[in-house]
């Protein structure tokens, strides 16, 4: 053999493994580091109405040639490499990685921000659809205009649920802001503040689960003035991985808690277990949120 061939053999044997090798690299998680939250978190565009959002018209010219997004797919470059990339993404921190990271972690992620964000500064939930446990549609920019303040709590499994209780747990009492008599509290102390949960469903099955049969059996147990506001969505249909990274939802195992204001910034967040400063953090910053916002209103009305 020539040693012109023999080398040009030898380059694609190093081509194939180190191709090889990079894939590998990328489907490798990195170890997951706790964190204290200093930044705001969320998405810099203020969320609009599904109505209102630009759509995607599916007879664009561009979409119309097959051949072409066929070639695309398959051979483009760009295209496939972003394709490959997110399903590298998908492998690496997948339900594995997921499971490992919680049973290091026990649902903490990261440790709540030592104050809430400034309305100036503060970022965005966004808005997407959603289903009430009495079977209604909504969306979440409706739910968080109605209150000055809310308490958004979201989970996918019942340790995430669980591990958020704490939250909720009304100061010197052994009741919770989520029990009917607890509801009447919130209102009582925070008359600006609402408390709104949501499932996301990581599956089409566990969502028809959720809403079909867990929706009954919950009904039992939530208070009926808080029927409009225990939602269900499935998770990977309203929020790709992207977005929840922005989101600081990383974990479908663990538990998250935001405070939003009524215009959809999210002013605060806390995750898994918390300790009492944490606790302490939410109602501070529910208050303080409140507060900004009666002021501001009546700054208006002048």
């Amino acid at each position: 053999m020539q040693i012109g061939s023999l080398f040009r053999i030898q380059r694609r044997n190093i081509s194939l493994f180190g191709n090889l090798g990079e894939s590998i690299s990328h489907i490798l998680p990195k170890d997951h580091v706790y964190f204290k939250v200093k930044r705001p978190i969320g998405f810099h565009d203020r969320p609009v109405h599904i109505a209102d959002a630009p759509q995607d018209s599916r007879f664009t010219k561009e979409n119309l040639n097959i051949p072409k997004r066929m070639w695309d797919f398959y051979f483009d470059g760009v295209t496939r490499k972003t394709r490959v990339r997110k399903i590298q993404k998908e492998m690496a921190y997948g339900g594995m990685y997921d499971f490992h990271v919680y049973n290091k972690t026990k649902g903490r992620l990261f440790a709540a921000p030592p104050s809430y964000f400034r309305q100036d500064k503060a970022l965005f939930f966004p808005n997407f659809p959603v289903k009430t446990i009495t079977g209604d549609q909504t969306e979440l920019i409706d739910l968080f205009r109605s209150c000055k303040a809310t308490v958004l709590r979201v989970f996918s499994t019942q340790t995430g649920a669980k591990m958020t209780n704490d939250y909720f747990q009304i100061p010197e009492a052994q009741d919770s802001y989520l029990s009917n008599t607890g509801v009447q509290n919130l209102h009582q102390t925070y008359p600006n503040a609402q408390i709104v949960e949501m499932i996301l469903s990581e599956t089409w099955p566990k969502y028809l689960m959720h809403t079909h049969i867990s929706a009954g059996k919950l009904k039992s147990t939530i208070p009926e003035s808080q029927y409009d506001k225990f939602l269900f969505a499935m998770r990977d249909d309203v929020l790709e991985r992207e977005d929840r990274e922005k989101l600081l939802m990383t974990n479908l195992y663990s538990g998250y808690v935001y405070v939003i204001d009524n215009s959809s910034k999210i002013r605060w967040i806390g995750s898994g277990w918390p300790d009492q400063h944490e606790v302490e953090g939410l109602w501070k910053a529910v208050r303080g949120v409140s507060k900004e916002i009666n002021i501001n209103s009546a700054k208006m009305a002048k």
